[in-house]
Formats: structure tokens, sequence, C-alpha cells
């Protein structure tokens, strides 16, 4: 076994390799001159330093970002300091755009740092025939294909499949190609996976000398499993056969065949054929094509038709298609038109699961961790983030299927689900919508229970509905969502700004950094709003904070349960200390109302239609879902989802074909995808860098 997991790490263990992308001497003179000054090593105004700025933007693409944009607002160098010509502050912004444009940061959430006028200008598509395509990569499989590919293959999953990869621990989106590696650990689990799967295969027994096959089993194996009979060779051959079209979706090539049989041959020299047939099919579980899809292309620079058909099955679908697979036998997959019909047939046929659909939205708006912050459960609510999760699944299900001007609706379509569950009718055999969490009458006694976050005075089987007018709006606003942006005992007033800069205004914001403790102060008796203030608002804190607290402040509409509010609530020190029984003991705190307080404000975006104060969210998300800027960062996050990287220059012809498709199709979600899988961007592959 020792040997055959040294093979198997040598196998499966791919250096997936990372580029740096280098700023000239003229930048790094630029930062020497104007801006270490302040930002050196002996002082560090706004806790910010750039001597130690090198030319590798891979590792330094965030703080040359930032230095970048508050040169390009004319906030640095301060008006009290030598300033540089115009032509120097401009050909210095830009040459910082232009490098991180051309080969961006690899990792989740640093997209952005590619400015978005240089992706959405007309004159980008013409700038972009000069930069780099995509280069070959293999893609590992995500956690989500690994649990499909076990079904599809064991037909349903074994007891003792472990799965061997995690999702990644970056904000957002989860499954960037370069990231998925099977290190050490996952090789091992992937080896007792494989084992387990063919031993569940190949169930059977023995009955008088005789095999007989257990339920959901292979045929083409379990005929091998006689201990006294010899396998033919176009038995092995079968077996290979099937094997290779469950795990690969393909038939074995004479290569495969010659190698694998003299593997059995090898195997089998003991006199154990049963568990030398078990383990030729273990072998084909392991091969690296399994666990790994390849994106190389062909002689002419575009994805083989294999490649193609893998790409889009996993892509929409988690799975292998078999009507993608049936067309590659049939030599099609040639023509951006014959893969745009895959696509259509895909998005259009409802009997297709296609779990990365909803799994964009989950990973975009992340409402889906709402179950991960604890709350202590009040005494008037009856609180199930897993019940908000699955209402808000059940809406952005609703908006895909009617895939009429999605963008703006998500932002803001007052319509929503409410404690519905999905289940089939026994006697009509279709699927009916129930009441999902019902009260106990002891348990649940005085609470109010989930449908009425929504507005609904009782539950109705009459969904989706309207919300009342002046409450909630679009996924922002859902429960789910605003309980995933907060924390234990009160709202994230800055997550949830980065959260709007970031996804929806294309901005970036710096990580905290190193040493700074984020506390906001304990002191009760004023609102949240004026205790995060008076911490964020120092001239240390505010440089970053600008970027986000103003943008989620509108959202005090709501408390960190997701209730909607109509005042805020402050300690009343002076009420409380009286508050005590006869004996002097507290009885507990004393709280009053206050006027609430929802005002924002955008800044920063150099849009006129954007930029602006708010009076609440519901003017916030309406602005937000009509800008066309808003609806251009969305389908940059769409790319990097999709095609699991950030966006470069060279994708700029891309992305604005999908912007064009979107918009001219009565703004279709289904239209944006089957251009951005038909794309040069999806499908051309140039040299390995």
């Amino acid at each position: 076994m020792i040997w055959f997991r040294r093979v198997l790490l040598a196998v499966l263990a791919t250096a997936l390799s990372t580029h740096a992308t280098y700023a000239d001497d003229a930048t790094l003179s630029f930062v020497r001159r104007h801006c270490v000054e302040c930002h050196g090593d002996k002082k560090q105004a706004g806790g910010v330093r750039l001597d130690g700025l090198t030319g590798d933007m891979s590792n330094d693409g965030p703080r040359w970002m930032t230095a970048a944009e508050q040169v390009r607002r004319g906030l640095m160098p301060p008006e009290d300091a030598k300033q540089p010509s115009a032509t120097a502050k401009t050909e210095f912004v830009n040459s910082v755009r232009h490098e991180l444009a051309v080969r961006t940061q690899r990792k989740p959430n640093l997209g952005n740092l590619v400015a978005h006028e240089l992706l959405f200008e007309k004159a980008a598509a013409s700038n972009a025939q000069a930069t780099e395509a995509t280069a070959p990569r293999l893609w590992r499989l995500s956690p989500d294909a690994y649990s499909a590919w076990v079904n599809d293959v064991a037909c349903g999953t074994p007891k003792g499949v472990v799965q061997p990869f995690s999702a990644g621990a970056e904000r957002g989106v989860q499954d960037f190609a370069q990231l998925a590696r099977v290190d050490e650990p996952a090789a091992e689990i992937l080896l007792r996976n494989a084992l387990t799967i063919v031993k569940q295969q190949t169930r059977h027994d023995i009955v008088d000398g005789k095999v007989q096959a257990k339920n959901d089993t292979v045929r083409e194996f379990t005929d091998l499993m006689s201990p006294t009979a010899m396998p033919t060779r176009e038995q092995l051959l079968k077996a290979l056969s099937k094997q290779f079209r469950l795990a690969l979706g393909r038939e074995p090539d004479e290569a495969d065949v010659a190698h694998l049989l003299k593997f059995y041959e090898r195997c089998a020299s003991g006199g154990d054929r049963p568990g030398a047939v078990t383990t030729m099919l273990t072998a084909v579980l392991l091969r690296s094509d399994v666990i790994f899809r390849s994106e190389f292309g062909g002689p002419d620079g575009m994805l083989t038709p294999r490649e193609v058909a893998n790409a889009i099955s996993v892509t929409l679908c988690n799975r292998r298609d078999e009507a993608l697979r049936k067309a590659v036998d049939l030599g099609q997959l040639v023509t951006r038109e014959q893969i745009a019909e895959h696509v259509r047939r895909i998005l259009d046929d409802p009997k297709i699961a296609k779990p990365r659909l909803l799994g964009f939205f989950r990973d975009y708006f992340e409402y889906h961790k709402a179950v991960e912050v604890f709350k202590d459960e009040p005494k008037d609510l009856w609180h199930r983030p897993d019940q908000a999760v699955r209402d808000t699944d059940r809406l952005v299900l609703h908006l895909i299927a009617e895939d009429e001007d999605l963008f703006r609706r998500m932002l803001t379509t007052p319509l929503a689900f409410a404690n519905v569950k999905m289940s089939i009718d026994k006697a009509t055999r279709k699927e009916v919508m129930k009441r999902s969490l019902i009260p106990n009458a002891h348990n649940q006694r005085g609470k109010s229970v989930p449908e009425e976050l929504y507005g609904l005075k009782e539950w109705t089987d009459q969904q989706p509905f309207a919300q009342p007018a002046n409450t909630r709006l679009g996924l922002l606003m859902q429960p789910s969502w605003l309980i995933a942006w907060s924390e234990n005992f009160h709202t994230d007033i800055v997550r949830r700004g980065r959260f709007i800069r970031e996804r929806l205004l294309g901005g970036t914001v710096p990580d905290l950094p190193i040493g700074v403790a984020a506390m906001v102060p304990n002191d009760r008796t004023h609102t949240l709003r004026e205790r995060v203030s008076s911490v964020t608002r120092a001239e240390s804190c505010w440089k970053c904070h600008q970027h986000m607290d103003d943008l989620g402040l509108p959202f005090e509409n709501f408390d960190h349960y997701g209730r909607l509010l109509d005042q805020d609530w402050v300690l009343d020190a002076e009420a409380t200390a009286k508050n005590v029984d006869y004996k002097g003991k507290p009885k507990g705190d004393v709280l009053r109302g206050v006027p609430l307080d929802t005002a924002g404000l955008i800044s920063g975006t150099d849009d006129p239609k954007l930029d602006g104060p708010l009076k609440d969210p519901r003017e916030f998300v309406t602005r937000l879902a009509n800008s066309d800027r808003c609806r251009q960062v969305w389908i940059r996050h769409i790319f990097r989802y999709y095609l699991g990287r950030n966006e470069t220059l060279a994708d700029a012809p891309s992305l604005q074909a999908a912007d064009r498709a979107y918009v001219g199709s009565n703004r279709s979600y289904k239209a944006l995808l089957v251009s951005l899988l038909t794309s040069d961007s999806f499908l051309k592959r140039g040299p390995q860098r």
C-alpha cells in the first residue's frame, strides 16, 4: 500500500505555478519621491507604509492599487507636500492600473484591482489584443463536483466515502482553478474512496460456487468476481470500457488498455484474480484526468471538443452531461454555434440539475452563511436562519426561472418566499409548497414565527408574495443576508459597506492592517451608528473606512436578526439604575427608543448617477439596480465564478460582449451565460506562461 500511495501522490500532486507582474523603475521612483516620506520606516501616516513596496505586484497588488487610487483622486500627496506634475500623476496611475490589469492577481477578491473603465470602455477591446490569453491549465474538481462524480460512478454515495476537498477560506467565489490542489492527505482520502467505490460496484455473494450480484452493482464487474473462473480478454475489455465511461465519460484508448491489462496481469500473478480486477478498476478511478480536467487546447489554441464538453458540464451542472459526450463522439462541439446550442439546451431543460446557477448567487451574496453566525434567541422571536436561507434560495430560483431583468430584480424585487418547503404530494405525485416550520404551542409560545419577518400576518401557500410597501426590497434586505452580514450581538456596518464597495461598485478596500484592534465601543447608551463613527472617523482609520461605512449605514433599518425597525434602541442608563427590586438587586436593562437614522452616502465611483446622499436602503438598492456600472461589476463576478479566475485586459472583449448580450435580450441571465461560455476567454488558450 505504501508504494501505491507514493505513486498516487506523484500522479495527483500538480504544481500550479504563479506569475508576477512587475512595476517599472519610473513607477517605483514615483513612490520613493512622493510617498515614503510620510509612509516610510520613520513615519506611517494613517498606518500605511509604502517603503517596502517592491516591483512584484503579485504580492503587493492591493497596496499598489491603494496608492494609485489616492493619487488619482487627488488625496495624495497631501496639499502641503511637494506636488508631482499632472503628467507624472497620470503616468503613475496608468502604469499601476495597466500592470495590474495585464495579468491581475490570481487570488479571489483581487479582481477589482483591474480598473473598471479599462474593461468596459470601448477602447478596451482594441487594447486587449496586445495582452495574453488564458494560459493552459488543469482544474481540479470542486467539492460539489467530486460528490456528484461519486454518485454517478457508484450509483449513489457508498458508506465510508469522505470528501477529500474543502471549500476555500476566501470571501465570495470559492472555486478558483489555480488554487485547487491535491496534497498528501487528500490523495490518501482519494485512494480510500476509490477502494470503497469499487467495493460498492462489485458487491456480490458466492452461492453454490456462482456469483450473485447485489443491487446497484455493475454487471460487467460482478461477472469477474468468481474465485475460480478465468476472465477472458473480452470480459476485461468490457469492464475497462464501462469504468472509463462511468469515471471519464469516454472509451479507453489503446495505450490505456495495454497499460491496465498489463497492470492486471501483474496483480493477478499471485492467484487472486477477483482482487486483481478490483485493483485494476480502482486504478481507473485514481487517474489524474478523473480528478483534474485539462484545458490545454488544440493546435489552433481552442479547447478540444472533449475539453469543451467537460468544461461546460462541470461549469453548469457539477457533473458530466451525456448529450455533450455524445456530441463529441459525433464530431460536434467544434463551432461556437454548436457549443451555444448545447449551452442553451442545458439552461432550458428543467430536468437537468444546474446547481451552479444557484451556487453563483450564494457565493456572490453569501447569504447562506447566516447559519454560521451565532446568536442568542430572543424571547419574542423564533430565530431560524436555516429557514431564512432556504427561503432566499427559493426566491433566487424563482427569479432565475423567470429570467427577466435579473440584475435589477434581484436588488429591488418586492417578492419573497416565507417559511416554505417543497414536498411531493402522495396522491398526485407532484411537487407542492407547504409551511416548513410549524410552531410548538409550548416551545414557541409568545414568539413571532419566521413568516412574520416578511410582514405576513398568517402563512399562505400563495408564494411568492409581495411584501408590504416601504419594507423590504431585493436580496440585500432578505433576513438571511442581513443575518449573514451581522455580528453575534449587533449588525455589521463595516462589512456590509465593504460588500457594496467590492461586489456592486467594483472598488477595493485594503485589509485591516496588522496590529490594529478593530473594536466597537460597548457603550449601549449610543446607537451602533454613533459608536462605529466614534472610532472609524479618526484620521488614521477614515482613509479606508470612507469606502465602507456610509454604504453600510442604510441597512440600520434592520436589526441583527433581520427584523424591520421603526426606531433604534439604546440603553437608558438612568432608568436602568432605578430598575431594582425591593432588595436593591438590578432587574435588568431598560431601553428607550430613539429616531432611526438610515442615511448613507455613495462616493468615489466618479459616476454622477451613483454618487450622492441616501435616505434609506430602498432608495439605495434602487440606485444600484439602475446603474450600468453596478450591472457590469456583477457581470465581472459572474465571469470569475464560471471561469474560475480573475479578469484581465485580454477579457475586455468577452466582458463587453456578455454585457451587450444581457442588455439586448431583455436582460436575460441565460443569454449572458451563453455569451460567456462561447467567448474566447472560456474557449481559447494561449501559450504556457
